[in-house]
């Protein structure tokens, strides 16, 4: 792996860290990962239409109801997976909170919860997160040419660039789950991978560790279930228990599978930032930092 996409890969999976234990609209990380799956899906064929983009791209102005396209909550927990029946019941539970719409035909995340205030705070704070990660990487000379803007736009479509992230963090899980299986997996995955990368600790030869416990209480997991999930990893070789905690091992981020999700990631990150700046999104940044 050389520095650039070492440096690449430790900013990446700190912003996907910081991204999955902040959740969105006061749910936990998995609640909230369940409702991105959700409403991506229920948005899709509006994504592929740039009058619908426009359209919906303002913080306020969420694509209505009867233009969301339900979706399975079999393929849902296909998507993440995850046990149908874990599935099932939080959706009901989202449900039973105004968060999610269940009927015949699937689930959807309606435009009432899209505009409420806790949801529209954590889009915000989301936001001026994905902000500064794109500033970090073009301070590092991370980022490929960006395309010029092909949206006019008298202010920043937060919606649109939420959307973007969205998918990106989406991305991310699917290739994730391929090393780690289910997505609980994946967040401490992630979790173990971000100190993993940094290059702190590297130059003396102390690996970095984690608390699994500490892990478990920002990602609002039991620490049973934290437990569980890092021993599946330790089993398939992908972290190994050490003095002061839980450490990704250098000679993993060598496995075949670890490379390809690097470079993976790599593309996925220039592919989210090529859209941020084709939506006018990166503009609006340069500008106001002017």
């Amino acid at each position: 792996m050389t520095r650039r996409d070492r440096v690449l890969a430790a900013l990446s999976f700190n912003f996907l860290l910081d991204e999955m234990a902040n959740g969105i609209g006061g749910l936990d990380p998995l609640d909230a990962l369940l409702v991105l799956a959700i409403n991506q899906a229920n948005i899709a064929p509006l994504t592929r239409d740039p009058e619908a983009r426009a359209r919906y791209g303002d913080i306020n102005a969420p694509a209505p109801d009867d233009e969301r396209r339900p979706v399975s909550i079999n393929a849902v927990a296909a998507s993440l997976g995850l046990a149908f029946e874990t599935v099932r019941r939080r959706i009901r539970r989202l449900t039973a909170a105004q968060v999610c719409q269940l009927s015949g035909e699937g689930v959807v995340v309606p435009a009432s919860f899209l505009i409420s205030p806790g949801y529209v705070a954590s889009v915000m704070q989301g936001h001026e997160r994905l902000r500064r990660f794109y500033f970090e990487l073009k301070a590092a000379g991370l980022l490929d040419g960006l395309p010029a803007p092909n949206f006019e736009t008298d202010s920043v479509p937060v919606r649109a660039a939420a959307r973007l992230l969205a998918d990106y963090l989406l991305r991310a899980c699917e290739g994730l789950m391929r090393e780690s299986g289910n997505a609980i997996s994946v967040m401490l995955l992630v979790a173990l991978l971000a100190p993993a990368l940094a290059d702190e600790g590297r130059a003396s030869g102390a690996p970095r560790t984690i608390s699994v416990r500490g892990v478990a209480m920002r990602l609002k997991l039991s620490a049973e279930t934290a437990r569980r999930h890092c021993a599946e990893l330790a089993e398939d070789g992908l972290c190994i228990r050490a003095s002061g905690g839980t450490l990704v091992p250098e000679d993993a981020l060598g496995r075949p599978g670890l490379r390809l999700l690097l470079a993976e990631n790599a593309a996925n990150v220039q592919r989210l930032m090529a859209g941020l700046a084709e939506r006018g999104v990166v503009q609006a940044w340069e500008a106001a930092r002017a």
